[in-house]
């Protein structure tokens, strides 16, 4: 159990991050407010959503093969949302 908790953990400080890393870059952007609030919203919708995915595990798949999945998926997402933030 200790380790769901230390991965919900992991997931909601990187989503902090990027949050804070988005409000950073929104400051001095040319873009429009209502994109930034869309990524903004991306990025809470994510990780509630992964998080949520953390304490239920999907049936009939073993539980090392799930999470590493739900490693990879949240990694690539992050990814995704960094090249959001970068594009400034």
């Amino acid at each position: 159990m200790a380790s769901r908790r230390r991965l919900k953990k992991v997931i909601a400080y990187v989503s902090s991050e990027l949050l804070s890393q988005a409000i950073y870059v929104s400051i001095n952007s040319d873009r429009e407010v209502a994109e930034w609030n869309d990524l903004f919203a991306k990025i809470l919708i994510t990780n509630n959503d992964y998080i949520a995915r953390v304490s239920h595990q999907q049936p009939g798949m073993a539980a090392a093969d799930y999470y590493k999945a739900l490693c990879a998926s949240f990694e690539k997402e992050a990814k995704a949302i960094v090249a959001e933030i970068q594009k400034g």
